[in-house]
């Protein structure tokens, strides 16, 4: 067996245990789930986006990044970010609407993020980027995992659930095919100090999570990390608008050709 082939098998090998927690996620909801059921589906999804950020990593670091495993990851964000957490909206909060309104809310998530997938899949062949363009796939799905687990925790009842998994989906949704940017951390490189401090969020995220509920402190860190794109849009636009104006300004100022005379007969 050639070892500098089957390398290229590895990050593939955690592409498709994303796959497998997004199967595990879609079992927990079949029949009649249990609140123990709610959260095993839930924390498999939280699971599957770690298996699904190693995948890139180790791709990385081995340098066996391949087209295949660009498609094959795309692949299974869907089964995983998208229908997964779907199905767990659906079946935690929205079945009951009247109308079909819960089967129409879970489906455009899940066309929202075969959208995304398909946007970012083209985008990537101009090389990498510091940026997402749209909420990423699979910090949607951990928002709405989340809300599922930190609901279930809290004992929510069933009227707050159905008020407020349809706008987690629809926002989540939206954003996900919106042109708001993101930060990207793949290619990030943090000096001493930068590694220094995220260990102690990290270490204060741990404890705080330990202390308190860790679906509560987890949500609000993912609900940290989506407001940031709407909330940095809307620090930027005043300038973009700016621009704008200045463009169009120097527009009108640009002397306009005179139109040639028409010949005479």
């Amino acid at each position: 067996m050639d070892l500098r082939k089957s390398k290229y098998i590895l990050p593939n090998l955690f592409t498709l245990a994303s796959v497998f927690f997004g199967f595990v996620a879609v079992v927990s909801c079949l029949g009649t789930p249990t609140d123990a059921a709610f959260r095993r589906a839930a924390i498999a999804i939280l699971v599957a986006g770690v298996a699904d950020s190693l995948d890139g990593r180790v791709a990385r670091m081995t340098r066996t990044a391949t087209k295949f495993g660009i498609q094959l990851d795309s692949l299974a964000d869907v089964l995983s970010f998208g229908m997964a957490p779907a199905v767990l909206g659906y079946v935690w909060a929205m079945g009951g609407l009247p109308a079909h309104a819960g089967e129409l809310i879970a489906f455009a998530y899940v066309s929202c993020g075969a959208l995304r997938l398909a946007r970012f899949n083209v985008q990537a062949d101009h090389g990498p980027s510091d940026t997402f363009t749209g909420l990423p796939i699979p910090a949607a799905a951990s928002a709405v995992a989340l809300w599922v687990w930190a609901g279930t925790d809290l004992d929510l009842p069933h009227e707050v659930r159905v008020a407020t998994m349809p706008v987690v989906m629809l926002a989540t949704a939206i954003l996900m095919v919106s042109t708001v940017p993101y930060p990207s951390f793949k290619h990030v490189k943090l000096p001493l100090a930068g590694r220094l401090v995220l260990i102690a969020v990290v270490a204060v995220v741990i404890v705080a999570a330990v202390r308190t509920r860790a679906s509560a402190v987890l949500l609000g860190l993912a609900l940290v990390f989506i407001t940031l794109g709407p909330v940095g849009w809307a620090v930027r636009l005043p300038s973009r608008l700016r621009r704008l104006r200045s463009r169009r300004q120097a527009a009108g100022t640009e002397p306009r050709s005179e139109p040639a005379p028409e010949d005479e007969l």
